[in-house]
């Protein structure tokens, strides 16, 4: 698994094959496959399973939705940019386009608890009044995962600079209007 870790470092999850994590193991690939069944599921475990010091950022409960969105967004941006982390959930992200486990244990372990946050959040606001009764919670936790996914993929380093823009024009669209 370090090994897995320092090839998605160093060269990206494109690059990495079964053969180079043996080989930086100092293991048989056949060792390798005993464990793993491809490369997939060795990148979903790695970064999925504690070799990353990633905790899941989620939102506060200030009572306030869009000033908690906007700090859970920021510092969402903050890690996904960061070079230890954001090379290993490219790699995540890759393995889960062409890995039907690894598309479920992403969602179990990240996305998905990411989106209830998200939707908690936006439920506490439908309470507050603060946020129409009608808004689909589901549909703006995607929009707000898609954020960061499309950061990830494209190494956009101004994603970030737009969150609160973001954060924003999704709120302003859902915001319970005076009567």
């Amino acid at each position: 698994m370090a090994a897995t870790q320092d090839l998605l470092r160093e060269v990206g999850y494109d690059q990495v094959t079964i053969v180079d994590i043996a080989a930086r193991a100092k293991v048989g690939k056949q060792t390798v496959y005993r464990w793993w069944p491809s490369k997939a599921a060795i990148v979903t475990e790695c970064v999925l399973e504690g070799m990353v010091d990633f905790t899941l950022i989620t939102t506060s409960a200030s009572g306030a939705p869009a000033t908690d969105l906007a700090a859970w967004l920021e510092a969402s941006h903050a890690t996904i940019a960061s070079p230890d982390a954001a090379p290993l959930l490219r790699a995540l992200t890759a393995a889960a386009a062409t890995d039907d486990d690894a598309a479920i244990r992403m969602a179990e372990r990240f996305t998905g608890p990411l989106r209830d946050a998200i939707r908690d959040t936006l439920d506490e606001g439908i309470a507050a009044g603060q946020i129409r009764a009608d808004a689909d919670t589901a549909a703006i936790a995607d929009l707000l995962l898609g954020s960061l996914m499309y950061a990830i993929q494209t190494r956009d380093d101004t994603a970030a600079t737009r969150a609160p823009a973001v954060i924003d024009t999704i709120l302003r669209g859902i915001a319970t209007r005076p009567a």
